[in-house]
């Protein structure tokens, strides 16, 4: 009969991890998934080669606020716009 092999740490950890809290949302996670799945697109198409990361930020802006969506500032957003 094989001995039975022990689980890796890691294997042991994951099984017994348990998030007592939940982490606090940033601010993309509080929008809702359509608007989510639209800055994402919006995020996509931003070529920094091509685009002023601010005059996209303030379209950005304009438009969420059209549509009642809760925008973070100019930094915040201009950080998210460069993460691939």
């Amino acid at each position: 009969m094989a001995k039975a092999t022990a689980p890796s740490l890691l294997d042991d950890v994951l099984s017994s991890v348990a998030n007592h809290k939940p982490g606090q949302r940033n601010w993309f996670d509080k929008l809702p998934p359509e608007a989510q799945q639209e800055l994402l697109a919006v995020r996509t198409a931003f070529d920094p080669a091509v685009h002023q990361k601010r005059a996209f930020y303030r379209a950005i802006k304009t438009a969420a606020e059209k549509r009642g969506w809760q925008i973070v500032g100019e930094k915040q957003l201009t950080d998210w716009l460069r993460q691939r």
